[in-house]
């Protein structure tokens, strides 16, 4: 930022799968970005290591089991920080994504949205697993974030008749 790399006023972050995770954990630690978008993120790494379809990652990362490990566990989950969240957040997930099982989305939208407040959006994509393999989900998915990081970065005001229109997920 002192060297002119970066406006720190319209900064954003995002990330998809252990990027996804990433942003869930720093938007818990930090205020200095103006937006967000998590996709296909962990929010509780017990959660993890139950539901998902590969758990050595979590034992491997938190060196042991969550019974025998339990403050890591804490400690590398984003869900125990979320009450420090103010960054505005999109969240993406497919619906049948084994690898980050979309309770991790829809648990950090029901904190954010229901509980605390903060402007969020969840979007989960029909038939679609880890990895966003229709055309038309990936161009959907380009299109809230455009708008989003449009809208909350860059202050450009929502427009329902703008020609983008709302992202489809047909």
């Amino acid at each position: 930022m002192e060297q002119g790399i970066a406006d720190p006023d319209k900064m954003a972050v995002m990330g998809w799968s252990n990027g996804g995770y990433l942003t869930d954990c720093i938007i818990t630690h930090t205020t200095r970005f103006k937006a967000a978008s998590s996709g296909a993120g962990v929010f509780d790494t017990v959660l993890q290591w139950l539901a998902e379809d590969t758990p050595g990652h979590v034992t491997n990362f938190n060196k042991g089991f969550p019974w025998e490990r339990t403050e890591q566990m804490k400690k590398s989950s984003a869900l125990y920080n979320v009450d420090k969240v103010t960054t505005p957040t999109i969240i993406h997930v497919g619906q049948n994504d084994p690898r980050c099982p979309p309770p991790h989305s829809k648990g950090l939208y029901r904190c954010l949205h229901h509980y605390l407040d903060v402007p969020t959006e969840l979007v989960v994509y029909p038939g679609e697993g880890h990895s966003l393999t229709k055309y038309t989900h990936r161009k959907a998915k380009m299109m809230w974030d455009i708008a989003w990081f449009d809208h909350w970065v860059l202050n450009k005001p929502t427009d329902s008749t703008s020609d983008q229109g709302e992202p489809s997920l047909d």
